[in-house]
């Protein structure tokens, strides 16, 4: 997004802290104090997490941003969803899309879904302020991160259609749930060289530990990774560290640590290959499978 924008969006102040971002700045709002609604709350988190996205792929302008959105969200204000004209898409066919989607998505967060359904409607509009962001930089971009356009835009752009689709479920009619029996996994992601838990993390975990409860595996396998950035030996550690971290705060929530087989692997086993030396944010995880 144009600097000219974003000043219009979220005033001059939040404009020259976006152009001295650093993942410090951002560590500072992941861990203010949040007010206001479960809603807002719900965003503060979504937002933190994509601007410690954005910071890993060196996109500093657009990590302050959201940076600032989830400070202004963390502060109690109701943060509204981007509009996609206000950012240089140059893409006609897109843009459309995103045209058609925006007025739908406000209508489901006026008509309730923010207190009915607060982290889900916060999920839909953080992924679809993320699909925007991808959208301006598009496939075409040049620079480090246009390899990872198609991708980050098309996984930004399926999370929120899903939680969309949730959303506008007729509640009326049941739902089935077939319990089947097979292993489960579930990815937990974290910031540049960091293994602490985010509150959205926290909250996906509490989510892990509930259904360990219901489906009462016999083995949780958790392991951890990193990125290419850093040594291999480093690397081994700080995987280890967010394995650790994973497992101590299921543990915590009621988990039987005799349950778990808890490893790390440092670089290795990628999931997104890269070369070495590569910040990307897909390879910093933990992995959880029920077994």
């Amino acid at each position: 997004m144009n600097f000219s924008m974003k000043a219009l969006v979220a005033g001059a102040t939040a404009l020259a802290l976006s152009a001295c971002t650093t993942v410090i700045s951002i560590d500072r709002v992941a861990e203010m104090e949040t007010g206001g609604s479960a809603f807002t709350k719900a965003l503060h988190a979504g937002y933190v997490e994509l601007a410690y996205k954005e910071a890993g792929f060196y996109d500093w302008v657009d990590a302050g941003f959201f940076r600032d959105k989830a400070e202004m969200a963390g502060s109690g204000e109701v943060v509204l969803p981007e509009d996609p004209n206000n950012w240089s898409i140059d893409d006609e066919a897109l843009l459309a899309e995103l045209n058609s989607e925006n007025p739908r998505l406000n209508r489901v967060l006026n008509d309730g879904a923010r207190s009915e359904h607060p982290e889900l409607a916060a999920l839909a509009q953080t992924k679809y302020d993320c699909w925007v962001e991808e959208a301006e930089e598009g496939p075409e971009h040049d620079g480090p991160v246009a390899v990872h356009q198609p991708r980050e835009m098309g996984k930004c752009r399926a999370e929120y259609l899903t939680a969309m689709e949730e959303l506008t479920m007729p509640m009326e009619e049941p739902i089935e749930i077939e319990i089947v029996e097979y292993a489960t996994e579930f990815i937990i992601y974290f910031g540049w060289d960091r293994s602490d838990l985010s509150p959205l993390a926290q909250s996906f975990l509490d989510d892990v530990a509930t259904e360990a409860a219901m489906q009462g595996p016999s083995v949780i396998s958790i392991a951890g990774f990193t990125d290419t950035s850093g040594s291999a030996e480093y690397n081994i550690g700080l995987s280890r560290r967010r394995a650790d971290s994973v497992a101590d705060y299921l543990v915590g929530h009621g988990i039987d640590a005799g349950l778990m087989s808890v490893g790390w692997f440092g670089e290795n086993d990628l999931a997104v290959e890269t070369p070495d030396g590569v910040r990307e944010p897909n390879n910093r995880r933990v992995e959880i499978v029920f077994e």
